[in-house]
């Protein structure tokens, strides 16, 4: 393991001046955020950050991805990294253990509260929320998490060709689920759920659910992209998950760095010693951040990392 060193350096993006990384700091434990952090813009994973991290790793320091996806959905070239041991998944709800190859902790939904959610969804759609803007019957993609898992309703793949989403969300949601027949009808796998994930094409669509659910104080909502929604039960995030995992591997707030871009990152960044922010991110989480580096598209993470730390 390395102490951060203590040369200086500008690691910001776009002219931002940002201060160098506590000197004498040991780092070991380093969690990084997939979307919009480690992936770059196309969803795949630069080279120089696989072998920043492989470096890591191989100097003794813990790499724990911490992201929104479950385990089912994750990049192989990241699962591929030799010595990687834990992973902090589903916004927190899932703490995994490669070498046990076993759910390390898990935080399920309330029970029923999956379901719930997605018949929610679906009087929006059909305009039975009372709000006029969806009596149109607007579209969005879901998907369930259960046990590292993704399932989604096959009626999803209907005219998916033509979202606005784009072609990366094409091919997450296409390549990596389980698809289901009547999705809201499959209460025993929806009773094990742990997180339920909206995409709406029209982000105003997603701002009128994210508020209806909002008002319920057993689940919390978070979001990593625009026309977001996630949900998890109430007190689940990444920091909490982070932190957790650390006390058991006897690691302390100062010896954890951590790498982020978006509102579900936030908790990290409360949870580490040092916070980084990718050039990226957006102004609330750059300001919470104590550094920022470059951006996801161009290998901030490894960047990061090179200078103060392997």
């Amino acid at each position: 393991m390395r102490r951060l060193s203590p040369e200086c350096g500008d690691m910001g993006h776009r002219g931002d001046s940002v201060e160098k990384p506590e000197d004498g700091i040991m780092i070991k434990l380093i969690a990084v955020d997939l979307d919009g952090t480690l992936l770059d813009g196309e969803n795949r994973i630069d080279g120089r950050n696989i072998r920043a991290l492989q470096r890591a790793l191989d100097m003794g320091i813990y790499v724990v991805p911490a992201t929104g996806r479950c385990m089912g959905v994750f990049p192989q070239e990241l699962t591929g990294l030799t010595g990687l041991q834990y992973a902090v998944t589903e916004n927190g709800a899932l703490i995994w253990d490669y070498q046990g190859e076993r759910e390390l902790r898990r935080w399920g939904l309330p029970r029923g509260k999956a379901e719930k959610i997605l018949r929610l969804v679906e009087g929006e759609r059909a305009g039975a929320g009372g709000n006029p803007a969806h009596g149109r019957g607007f579209r969005v993609y879901a998907e369930v998490f259960v046990h590292g898992q993704a399932y989604a309703d096959i009626r999803s793949l209907e005219g998916i060709e033509a979202t606005p989403l784009g072609m990366n969300f094409i091919r997450y949601f296409t390549e990596n689920h389980n698809f289901v027949s009547g999705l809201c009808a499959q209460q025993k796998l929806l009773d094990a759920a742990e997180k339920v994930n909206l995409y709406f094409p029209d982000s105003a669509d997603g701002a009128g659910v994210r508020s209806r659910l909002e008002q319920d104080a057993s689940i919390k909502i978070a979001s990593s992209i625009c026309g977001n929604v996630e949900v998890t039960a109430a007190g689940v995030e990444k920091g909490a998950a982070l932190w957790e995992l650390a006390q058991q591997l006897g690691i302390g707030r100062r010896e954890i760095l951590v790498f982020g871009d978006n509102e579900n990152d936030l908790g990290m960044f409360a949870a580490a010693g040092t916070a980084v922010a990718m050039g990226n991110a957006g102004e609330r989480v750059r300001q919470a951040a104590g550094h920022v580096t470059g951006t996801n598209d161009e290998a901030g993470v490894a960047a990061f990392l090179e200078k103060y730390v392997i």
